[in-house]
């Protein structure tokens, strides 16, 4: 027999499901290192591009494969676990990747598989992301609906880069019994990056969601030594404050995350990535 407090959250989620959005198809899951700078990545080029922009994966020179995990609030239901790898391709020029990742647990859960392609020419990079995200509620079922997403990146000079990113623009919706044509979220990203130095990363970007008001994040991070990083930021709409910090050693990537917010509590994500190979000949950029 379930719990109270299980049987009350399912019904929330039905709700949700019903009246709004659903929980993660507003494609939440940045990785610990976004999640440090205060959710900030649209213009990051690194392995978890793939689940942010996807012409931030330009700047990979290795293949490299990562799993993520994030809890929110110190909830199970809540908790998001990710895996992924990119590949850059000697053949074209440009890079592949393919990302998994799953919400909730067995009375409502989203799992979204995605595989994406970006190109870089001169100083512009373009990304194109193709998901299929599938819904389950526990006594209702599953629907699923694919999902379109593009993204650029731009760097204006060594030290700025402009990225934007649209998640949705096909404007795609699930149809089944306890939602009758709910729309997936539509999401545009946009920002810029600041890079001074070679130890000092800023960048400011601004969320719309086209149902919701504008969140604004701004993240930094800092190499405080070689292989060792510290990162803060904050995000409105909802407003919370971020921490992380991360290690580079050898082949490995090591990145943690925690969130506070007055009213709900603390969040964490893990991130951890591996890199496979040699280097590519191509050469890309990446703060």
């Amino acid at each position: 027999m379930k719990s109270p407090l299980r049987t009350v959250i399912l019904c929330l989620l039905m709700i949700n499901a019903m009246t709004n959005v659903y929980a993660q198809a507003d494609n939440a899951l940045v990785g610990a290192r976004a999640t440090g700078m205060g959710n900030a990545s649209v213009t990051m080029t690194d392995a978890w591009s793939i689940l942010n922009n996807i012409a931030g994966m330009t700047g990979m020179e290795q293949t490299t494969a990562f799993a993520t995990y994030e809890n929110r609030f110190g909830f199970a239901p809540f908790q998001t676990l990710g895996i992924g790898a990119v590949a850059p391709l000697s053949s074209t020029g440009g890079v592949v990747g393919v990302s998994i990742s799953r919400f909730g647990d067995e009375l409502y859960n989203e799992l979204k598989i995605g595989i994406g392609y970006a190109h870089k020419i001169d100083m512009v990079s373009l990304g194109l992301k193709i998901n299929y995200l599938q819904v389950y509620l526990q006594d209702l079922g599953s629907r699923g609906s694919f999902v379109f997403e593009l993204g650029g990146l731009v760097d204006l000079s060594p030290e700025i880069s402009f990225g934007a990113s649209i998640y949705n623009f096909s404007q795609s919706s699930f149809t089944s019994e306890f939602a009758e044509d709910e729309p997936v979220p539509v999401i545009m990203k946009a920002g810029l990056s600041y890079t001074p130095s070679e130890v000092l990363l800023m960048i400011l970007e601004v969320e719309k969601d086209i149902d919701y008001p504008a969140s604004i994040r701004a993240g930094l991070e800092y190499q405080i030594i070689k292989g060792i990083y510290g990162r803060t930021g904050i995000r409105t709409a909802p407003f919370d404050l971020h921490f992380g910090g991360g290690i580079s050693v050898k082949k490995w990537i090591i990145d943690l995350a925690l969130t506070t917010q007055n009213n709900l509590g603390t969040s964490y994500t893990f991130s951890l990535g591996y890199q496979l190979g040699k280097k590519s000949s191509i050469q890309k950029k990446q703060p």
